[in-house]
């Protein structure tokens, strides 16, 4: 696995850090999975039990994907076990694709009968549970918000007619939506809803430390420890963040020879915060400025305290302001204009001190 990655400028890895190559390269690694514990657990306690339906949430980059093939490996009682990236937009693409899930060995196939293409979508559900013979079966799907509705209905269809199967579903937050508004019934039958928010510290030095171990270097090198509360501050520990900081810091290394990475070092690193000045908060987009003008009143508040308090014609609907808050308050949380803490089940924000005083008298 290792040898897919190394490439050009190899050796300087080598010679600086004793690694095979950058471990912070966007792949999906499901043996180096980190963090949801509690998440994966449940994941796998409602599948060993027979759950039909299960739902995975969360924003882009929390680790949707990642989860889901490391579950694959950890899963068991299960005959097939199928992942599909992404679900087609043609109905009719799910004959393929139970087909594969129940595919015979090769004499089987050459010798079988009705071929494939006399079957008709409306028979695929009794056409697999002959050839299952009553095994369990699970089907991985991902990206499920980017789906047709008449996809999903198939889908939901098909899965009702399959014995023995279960289903496990992940998208984005507003597939949630999509369901609830789109197909009602579909989502009554989920039975077990797993949401993935974001990593905590101890977690996010967890996965920086297994992946620099992957590629041979020892613990959190060249990380200095004191430097990962930094990593975490402007990721929100958001595994794909992580990511992308921690090898935009070793770039920056790798360009000035350093061999360590401490606090010293991100002072004077692009990823470190700008001087604030008037006009950078004038510069800001409307509606971030409007958000941190919310804020401005001191009291910490929940995205949906955020959105009542907003004007009602900056959006076309309630959820579609929710979703916009949301990402843009990650935003603004990464830039440190506003902090975070979690109370009870929600996140409640507040602006940062240095950007208070830019509001007041405004």
């Amino acid at each position: 696995m290792k040898k897919e990655l190394i490439g050009e400028g190899s050796e300087k890895y080598m010679k600086l850090f004793g690694w095979d190559s950058s471990p912070f390269v966007f792949k999906i690694l499901p043996d180096l999975f980190v963090g949801y514990e509690s998440e994966m657990q449940s994941l796998i306690g409602s599948l060993s039990n027979g759950s039909k339906f299960t739902l995975i949430l969360g924003p882009t980059g929390s680790g949707k994907t990642t989860m889901m093939k490391n579950m694959i490996n950890k899963i068991q009682g299960y005959a097939r076990v199928f992942y599909v990236p992404k679900p087609p937009n043609d109905p009719d693409d799910w004959k393929r694709i139970f087909a594969e899930i129940v595919r015979p060995g090769f004499l089987s196939r050459l010798f079988s009968r009705p071929k494939m293409h006399d079957i008709t979508i409306y028979e695929i559900g009794e056409w697999v549970n002959k050839r299952s013979r009553g095994k369990r079966l699970l089907l991985l799907v991902d990206e499920c918000h980017e789906s047709t509705q008449e996809s999903l209905e198939w889908l939901r269809t098909l899965a009702d007619q399959v014995e023995n199967l279960s289903l496990v579903l992940a998208g984005l937050p507003v597939f949630e939506k999509k369901l609830s508004e789109e197909l009602e019934t579909f989502r009554r039958r989920i039975e077990t809803r797993v949401e993935l928010t974001n990593l905590t510290l101890t977690e996010t030095r967890e996965l920086i430390k297994k992946r620099i171990e992957w590629m041979g270097g020892e613990d959190v090198k060249p990380f200095a420890s004191n430097s990962i509360q930094f990593i975490y501050d402007r990721t929100n520990g958001f595994p794909r963040e992580i990511l992308r900081v921690c090898n935009e810091l070793v770039q920056q290394a790798l360009d000035k020879n350093m061999s360590t990475i401490d606090p010293e070092f991100m002072l004077k690193s692009s990823l470190y915060e700008k001087r604030i000045s008037i006009d950078s908060v004038e510069e800001l987009p409307y509606r971030q400025r409007s958000i941190l003008k919310i804020l401005s009143c001191g009291a910490e508040m929940t995205p949906t305290q955020i959105v009542h308090e907003m004007d009602p014609k900056d959006y076309s609907d309630v959820g579609n302001a929710a979703r916009s808050v949301n990402n843009i308050l990650r935003r603004l949380s990464r830039d440190n204009m506003v902090t975070r803490e979690r109370k009870g089940k929600a996140y409640k924000y507040k602006i940062s001190p240095k950007f208070q005083t830019m509001f007041i008298n405004t």
